[in-house]
C-alpha cells in the first residue's frame, strides 16, 4: 500500500485548516474559495487512494476508505454551505471545520488502534469548540456537557483498546473490554441512553456544523464500533451481548422517533431522528451477519445523506425566520420552492417510502433482523416498522408547519435560493437521496460487498418493483398536488363564520405543532415523556444532580479514615511511652549507658 496517498486526506485537511491560520488576514472572498478548492482537493485524494490502493486493500481498508469519501463528501456539501450561511465567518471557524473533517478522516483510516484514538481525541476537541463557537449561553453550556460526556466515552474506549491484548487471557476481561469499547462508541454516535449531549450540541452549534455532526461525525462512532465487533471480537461471540445489543437498537429507534414528534426546535428534531436513525444502523450492527453489515453501512451512508440535506434545508428557514420553532413559520413554499422540494424528498427519505434511499437500506436491516429468527429480532422489525410510521407522522408535520398553511410573519426570501453555494449542496444531495434508492445493485455490487468479501443473495427484483410501484405512487401524487392546486386557485374563497364571528386565516390554520400533544397523554407513553422532560433519563443531568451525596460519601469516608488514623495512632502513641517508661529508674548509669549505646547505632548508620 502506498501510505503517503493512503493519508492524503488527513494531510490536505489538515494542510488547509493551517493555510487558514497563515491566511487569517486575507479577505473572506480569498478564503472561501481558499476551504471550496480544499474541501474538493479533499474529496479527489480519496477516490485517487481507491484508485492506487484498490487491489490490494482488506476488507477493513475498504470500509475505512468508504466512510473517508462519506465524509468528505459531508464537508464538501457543508463547507460550501457554509460560505452562503456564514458569510462573515472568520479564520477561525474555518481552520476548525477543516480539523474537524481531517480528525474523522483520521479515525477512519488509521491503520493502528492508538493512532485510532489520537484521532479520535482531535476529533473531540476540535467539535468542542464547533459546539462553543456562537459562545451564547445555549452553546456554552451545550459545549460543557458535550465535552464531559465524549471525554467520558474516550475514557471507555481508551481503556477497551488497552485491554485488546488481553482478549484470550480470561473471558470476563473480554466482556468488560467489550462493555468498555461499546459505550465509547455508542456516546459518540448518540445511543439511547448515551444520546443526552446530541439534542443540545446539534442546536447550539453552527448549522453547516451541525450537518457535519450527523452526517460524519457519528459515523465515525458507527465506523469504530463496525471495525471492533466484526474484525477484532467477530460477530455473535456472545449470545448475551448480541441480545442486548439488539435491545439497545430498539429502545435507541423508538426513544429518538417519540422524542422527535413532540419537539418544536426545528434542529432538536432532526437531533433526535438522528439518534432513531442510529437505532436502525445499531439493530445492522447487533445482528451480526453480512447482510446485517451491508444494511446497516448502507443506512450510514444514507444517513448522511438524507439527514445533512435535512440540516441544510433547516438552515435556510432559520436564515430567512431568524428562529428554530416551528410556530414561527409556515406558508414559505412559494417564498423557498427550492427548499420545500429537496426538504420533501428527504423526509420521504428518512421514512423508509420507495423509491428513496431509506426504503432500501430499511430493507436490507428488515431481511438480517427477519432471518435471525428470534423473538428479540423479530420485535426489533416490529419497531422498525413503527419507526418508520412514526418518522413520516413527524416530518409531515415539519412540512406543514413550515411550507404550508398561513405564514405568521412576512419576510424577504428574494435573495434566499439565489447562492450557488447553498443550491447546489441541497439539490447534489436530494439527487442522492434518489440514485441510492434507484441503483441498489450498483452500490451494493461496488461498494458493499467488497467489504463483507462476497456476494450476496439480496433479493433486488423485489426491491425494485417496490421502487416502481413507489415511483408511480409519487408521480400519481404529483399530479393530483398540481391539478389540486389549479382547481383551488379556481374555487371560490369565501369567509369563514363561528357563532357569527368571521375567523381570520392565522385562526383556522392547521397547526401540526400542537397536533401530536395527544400522544404525549397515552399511557406509558406518557410517562416515559414525563421522565425525559423531568431529566431522568439524561444521565449526565442525573451525574450533577448525584454529585453532592457522592461528595459527602467522600468525605464521610475521609474524615472516618482521618479519626481513625489519629485514633489508632495515638493509641501506639500511648503504649509505646507506657513502654519506654520501663526504661526510666532514675540511676544515672543506666542512663549513660544508653546514651552511649545511642550514640554507638547512629555512627554506624551515618557510616554505611
Amino acid at each position: 500500500m502506498n501510505v503517503n496517498v493512503w493519508f492524503l486526506p488527513v494531510v490536505i485537511s489538515f494542510g488547509t485548516a493551517f493555510l487558514h491560520l497563515v491566511c487569517k488576514k486575507a479577505g473572506r472572498d480569498i478564503r472561501k474559495w481558499l476551504s471550496l478548492v480544499g474541501a474538493l482537493a479533499v474529496l479527489c485524494s480519496c477516490f485517487y487512494s481507491l484508485y492506487v490502493n484498490y487491489n490490494i486493500l482488506t476488507n477493513g481498508e475498504i470500509l475505512g476508505l468508504l466512510f473517508a469519501i462519506l465524509i468528505s463528501f459531508i464537508g464538501v456539501f457543508s463547507i460550501s454551505y457554509s460560505q452562503w450561511y456564514n458569510p462573515e465567518a472568520n479564520f477561525v471557524y474555518d481552520g476548525l471545520m477543516f480539523l474537524f473533517m481531517g480528525s474523522m478522516l483520521g479515525v477512519v483510516l488509521a491503520h493502528s488502534l492508538i493512532a485510532l484514538y489520537t484521532y479520535w481525541e482531535i476529533m473531540t476537541i476540535v467539535s468542542f469548540f464547533l459546539v462553543l463557537f456562537n459562545n451564547t449561553e445555549e452553546s456554552r453550556k451545550a459545549s460543557l456537557k458535550y465535552i464531559i460526556m465524549t471525554g467520558a466515552g474516550s475514557l471507555f474506549l481508551l481503556f477497551g483498546i488497552l485491554g485488546i491484548w488481553l482478549l484470550e487471557e480470561n473471558i470476563l476481561w473480554k466482556h468488560i473490554f467489550f462493555f468498555s469499547i461499546l459505550v465509547g462508541t455508542g456516546i459518540k454516535a448518540g445511543l439511547f441512553p448515551l444520546h443526552t449531549w446530541l439534542p443540545d450540541a446539534y442546536p447550539a452549534a453552527p448549522t453547516p456544523a451541525s450537518a457535519m455532526f450527523s452526517g460524519g461525525m457519528i459515523k465515525a462512532g458507527i465506523y469504530t464500533l463496525i471495525r471492533f465487533y466484526f474484525f477484532i471480537f467477530t460477530p455473535s461471540w456472545s449470545i448475551g451481548w448480541e441480545s442486548i445489543m439488539l435491545i439497545l437498537g430498539i429502545i435507541t429507534l423508538l426513544g429518538g422517533v417519540f422524542l422527535a414528534l413532540i419537539q418544536h426546535d426545528i434542529k432538536r428534531l432532526l437531533a433526535y431522528h438522528s439518534i432513531s436513525q442510529i437505532g436502525y444502523i445499531f439493530l445492522g450492527i447487533a445482528c451480526g451477519t453480512q447482510i446485517g453489515l451491508v444494511g446497516a453501512i448502507y443506512h450510514a451512508i444514507n444517513h448522511s445523506i438524507f439527514k445533512s440535506l435535512l440540516f441544510l434545508g433547516a438552515g435556510v428557514l432559520i436564515k430567512a425566520t431568524g428562529s428554530r420553532r416551528l410556530e414561527d413559520y409556515g406558508g414559505l413554499s412559494k417564498k423557498l420552492p427550492l427548499t420545500f422540494g429537496v426538504m420533501t424528498v428527504a423526509a420521504l427519505s428518512i421514512s423508509g417510502l420507495p423509491p428513496f434511499n431509506g426504503f432500501v437500506s430499511k430493507w436490507l436491516i428488515y431481511q438480517a433482523l427477519l432471518t435471525k429468527h428470534n423473538e428479540i429480532a423479530t420485535f426489533g422489525f416490529i419497531a422498525a416498522l413503527l419507526g418508520s410510521v412514526l418518522t413520516l407522522a413527524s416530518f409531515i408535520k415539519v412540512l406543514n408547519d413550515s411550507f404550508m398553511g398561513v405564514r405568521k410573519k412576512e419576510i424577504s426570501a428574494e435573495r434566499l435560493e439565489t447562492s450557488p453555494f447553498m443550491n447546489i449542496p441541497m439539490v447534489l444531495l436530494a439527487a442522492g437521496c434518489l440514485l441510492f434508492g434507484l441503483f441498489p445493485g450498483f452500490v451494493t455490487e461496488r461498494f458493499l460487498f467488497p467489504v463483507v468479501g462476497e456476494y450476496l443473495p439480496i433479493n433486488m427484483s423485489l426491491i425494485s418493483m417496490a421502487s416502481y410501484y413507489g415511483w408511480l405512487a409519487m408521480t400519481i401524487l404529483t399530479l393530483l398536488f398540481v391539478a389540486g392546486r389549479k382547481w383551488v386557485k379556481g374555487a371560490r374563497k369565501t369567509e369563514v363564520f363561528v357563532g357569527g364571528e368571521v375567523l381570520s386565516d392565522e385562526a383556522t390554520a392547521f397547526d401540526g405543532t400542537h397536533f401530536y400533544g395527544t400522544v404525549k397523554e397515552l399511557s406509558p407513553i406518557k410517562k416515559f415523556y414525563t421522565a425525559e422532560l423531568s431529566g431522568h433519563l439524561d444521565i449526565y443531568q442525573q451525574a450533577l444532580r448525584s454529585l453532592p451525596d457522592v461528595g459527602r460519601f467522600f468525605i464521610n469516608i475521609y474524615v472516618e479514615a482521618i479519626d481513625n488514623i489519629y485514633a489508632k495512632g495515638t493509641s501506639l502513641l500511648n503504649s509505646l511511652v507506657e513502654r519506654l517508661k520501663l526504661f526510666k529508674k532514675g540511676i544515672l548509669t543506666r542512663y549513660l549507658v544508653w546514651f552511649v549505646v545511642g550514640i554507638m547505632v547512629i555512627m554506624v548508620v551515618i557510616s554505611r
